[in-house]
């Protein structure tokens, strides 16, 4: 069986996000799903599996979401999707659920400030633009008040998008760290 699916998986947020991808083809599911990621995640796994045609034993990549965001949130997907990889012998990747909420709605030359709730009236935010194709992060990610934020280019609570994930591969790095701020 060809190992040739990419699996990606975001739980930083309330929302469950997971796709599995090959070149165009794939699904991508966000769910919104609270605190109960644990509860949800394997059965929908499983679910998108089914309906692209594919084993998990076909899955030779997964892109996992850093955060920021809830640290048991966090901490599920990482769990999750690193046992995955260790199972199937596949490459792990990390990348920033923050640049995978903004990715759908990042224009050339405009920046964005993607912005996850936190607690105590503060924001997770980074801010990114997109050059030549290729985005840059313009701000790092870091714990903002209301009255901190830029007047413009903002974009509040979008789930990390699967399909970004997957788009954005190419510029995530090996290995997985989690941004807990």
């Amino acid at each position: 069986m060809d190992k040739v699916w990419t699996l990606t998986l975001d739980t930083a947020t309330p929302y469950l996000s997971l796709g599995l991808f090959r070149g165009e083809a794939g699904l991508g599911r966000v769910v919104r799903v609270e605190r109960r990621h644990e509860e949800v995640l394997f059965k929908l796994l499983e679910e998108v599996l089914r309906e692209v045609g594919a084993r998990r034993e076909a899955i030779s990549t997964l892109v996992l979401g850093e955060g920021p965001g809830s640290y048991t949130g966090l901490r599920i997907a990482l769990a999750a999707g690193l046992g995955l990889a260790q199972a199937l012998g596949a490459r792990v990747y990390g990348m920033s659920s923050l640049l995978a909420a903004a990715w759908p709605f990042l224009e050339e030359g405009k920046s964005l400030t993607p912005l996850f709730t936190a607690r105590n009236r503060l924001y997770y935010g980074a801010t990114y633009v997109l050059e030549g194709g290729r985005p840059r992060e313009a701000l790092p990610p870091r714990k903002v008040r209301a009255e901190e934020l830029p007047r413009e280019g903002l974009l509040l609570d979008a789930p990390p998008d699967p399909r970004a994930l997957y788009e954005l591969h190419p510029f995530a790095h090996e290995g997985v760290e989690p941004l807990y701020l």
